[in-house]
């Protein structure tokens, strides 16, 4: 049934108002493509996913890659179709089965798209959708399979499929989520206004939207991170691009992740000879890049200024009397600079202006942020070392100088190492510190171990919570442990006060976390140092055979890849006879067509001289009858007046 008003009992119907009609209509439509909808998914999973695991044993990863976040999917709206369902039952009419009539949406609207199941919903459809270029790419791909060939083309024979292939599915799941606000928007406008569901129906409307604006947010951050991914693979490797400040920037740079892609696009720079030239602006969180393709390759730009412009200090200003052209001012004291750049349109310059500032702004900000931490990180440097050359003057502790540096650096490999002891040495450390206020004996164990807890407090908020297990705990008891008897053999031989036990484990486990990264790193730095002297050293056999490994699989690998391309060039090849006949075959049908339409229009053009001759004898005729009509009159008329005469 195409609608509610229909589904209904007439005589059920005619109880309720015009607006009301529609209403229902609309919740209808809303639960019946809900329903494909959520067939759709059950096909993709039941059949589809379920076929290809049972013949040609995909594994999770690669099904994954053409039905991303599907189970989460229909999971979703399965849930949100049976409370649909479920509010129609209670909707319905004692002693019918198809009389009903729902009051209440927007509860189940707002559930569905607020809280846990509003979180699921963008992830799920930010994923789906980000992934919907590369889902089809990859099918398409796999396309070339033969078996996987044959057993698309068998599973869309199947009765239950109807004709939804893998594209038209994976089409119609993205195409989903923009489908409610316009259902709602309608649902809204035949709800009384004023009334309760009426504003839950608004407040739905915009969680719906709201849902929309972070999918559409989760795909623009894909594509930037694809796109950005398709500069670097497309960087040639020996191009180097200066900054400012003399660093090197290279193309791999772009490859570590730790950059975001904010705008790109084509522009032109005035060079220092006027003359305009095309470059690819790539504006990144940190820089703007200027790069020129050059064999299909991109490479910095080379006009005796620096191709990568950092956005510290960045002025974007606008030239007097152009447009289209914008200044880009790079106020470092030590050598400013200054680039033109023009662009095809007004709106465009506008658009790269408003990147711009908007870029400069959120890195000025991040800047302040990292030099405040650096001088943060700096004065606790000073303070801990002051402090070790406390503790070594009067506690007697050798080699205190070595172990003065913070146990982490800053960066995200010293993090990952250091996590679990600096865990172990904040709780460690609290616990003391509460003990020591109480005790003004030992006020210099106290005051130590006060300020380096507040170097470890100070690096917590850059280090993620976790949960531990059983397995890190004991560790950590066992290092006290070990450290607790070495302090304790230091302070008998010097023959002072012994300090109270939990400062001890705080200030031992601080040792043994310094000697625990600075082991690490020498360990790094002789690892380093040996595979430099095996790779300077020319005659190890050993390396030879390696290399020669290395060498036949590289060829193997060629042969394979030349196979593939050999292999891929001749089903090109066939594809493009097959496409050449099949435009043969359709110029000849199309001169056919040509010909029976001008036969056709021949044709018509007789018959329609014929029609005009015929019009013209018509009217001929009527004229005639017209006249004998008149003479008939006539003579009628003077017998008349004969046999009046005669009478």
């Amino acid at each position: 049934v195409e609608s509610w008003s229909l589904a209904v009992d007439q005589q059920y119907l005619k109880k309720h108002t015009k607006e009301m009609v529609k209403r229902q209509d609309v919740i209808y439509e809303l639960m019946q493509t809900e329903m494909h909808h959520v067939r759709t998914l059950k096909i993709m999973l039941r059949v589809y996913v379920r076929e290809l695991k049972e013949h040609l044993q995909m594994d999770e990863r690669r099904l994954d890659c053409l039905f991303p976040r599907l189970e989460n999917l229909l999971e979703l709206h399965t849930h949100f179709l049976s409370h649909l369902k479920e509010r129609r039952r209670d909707a319905t009419q004692p002693g019918s089965d198809k009389n009903y009539n729902i009051q209440r949406l927007a509860d189940i609207l707002i559930t569905q798209f607020s809280g846990e199941i509003g979180e699921r919903m963008k992830e799920s459809y930010g994923d789906f959708c980000s992934r919907h270029t590369e889902a089809v790419s990859y099918y398409k791909e796999q396309l070339h399979n033969k078996k996987f060939q044959n057993l698309i083309r068998k599973i869309n024979s199947f009765s239950i499929v109807r004709r939804l292939g893998v594209t038209e599915c994976i089409l119609l799941v993205t195409q989903r989520i923009t489908k409610y606000p316009v259902l709602v928007e309608r649902i809204l406008q035949n709800t009384e206004v004023g009334t309760e569901e009426h504003e839950e129906l608004t407040r739905s409307l915009g969680l719906i939207k709201d849902c929309i604006v972070q999918v559409d947010a989760l795909v623009n951050l894909h594509q930037k991170a694809s796109r950005l991914r398709d500069i670097a693979h497309k960087m040639e490797p020996k191009s180097l691009g200066k900054i400012k400040d003399g660093h090197v920037f290279r193309g791999e740079d772009l490859a570590l992740g730790r950059r975001r892609l904010l705008h790109d696009g084509t522009v032109n720079h005035k060079a220092a000879s006027g003359r305009l030239k095309d470059i690819l602006a790539v504006l990144l969180s940190d820089v703007l890049l200027l790069l020129q393709e050059k064999d299909q390759r991109y490479v910095f730009s080379t006009d005796n200024k620096p191709s990568v412009i950092s956005l510290q200090k960045l002025i974007v200003r606008e030239v007097a009397h152009e447009e289209k052209a914008m200044f880009l001012i790079c106020a470092s004291p030590n050598e400013p600079e200054m680039y033109e750049i023009h662009t095809a349109s007004k709106e465009e310059r506008k658009t790269w202006m408003t990147h711009l500032r908007q870029a400069v702004e959120r890195y000025t900000h991040t800047d302040s942020l990292s030099q405040k931490d650096g001088q943060i990180v700096a004065g606790l440097t000073e303070k801990l070392q002051l402090f070790a050359d406390m503790a070594e003057s009067v506690a007697g502790l050798e080699d205190m100088a070595s172990r003065s540096h913070l146990l982490l650096r800053g960066d995200a490999s010293d993090l990952h190492q250091g996590e679990t002891q600096l865990k172990g040495t904040i709780t460690e450390g609290t616990t003391d510190t509460t003990r020591a206020v109480q005790n003004t004996i030992h006020w210099l164990f106290v005051f130590k171990c006060v300020c380096v807890c507040g170097v470890f407090v100070v690096l917590e908020g850059s280090v993620k919570k976790k949960n531990y297990s059983g397995g890190d705990k004991a560790r950590d008891r066992s290092q006290r442990a070990r450290s607790d008897t070495q302090l304790k053999e230091i302070q008998a031989s010097q023959a002072l006060e012994q300090p109270p036990v939990g400062h001890t484990h705080t200030h031992s486990l601080t040792l043994t976390n310094t000697a625990i990264i600075t082991q690490q790193d020498s360990h790094i730095k002789l690892q380093r140092t040996s595979l430099t002297e095996r790779a300077s050293f020319p005659g190890g056999h050993r390396g030879n055979v390696l290399l020669e490994q290395e060498k036949q699989r590289t060829l193997a690998l060629q042969r394979e890849e030349l196979a593939s391309f050999h292999k891929l060039l001749l089903l090109h090849r066939q594809e493009q006879a097959r496409w050449e006949r099949e435009r043969e075959r359709h110029r000849l049908q199309a001169e056919a067509a040509e010909d029976r339409l001008r036969q056709r229009e021949e044709e018509c053009r007789r018959l329609e001289e014929k029609r005009e001759e015929l019009e013209r004898q018509r009217e001929m005729y009527q004229q005639d009858l017209e006249r004998l009509r008149e003479l008939t009159r006539d003579v009628k008329k003077e017998r008349l007046e004969q046999d009046n005469r005669g009478g």
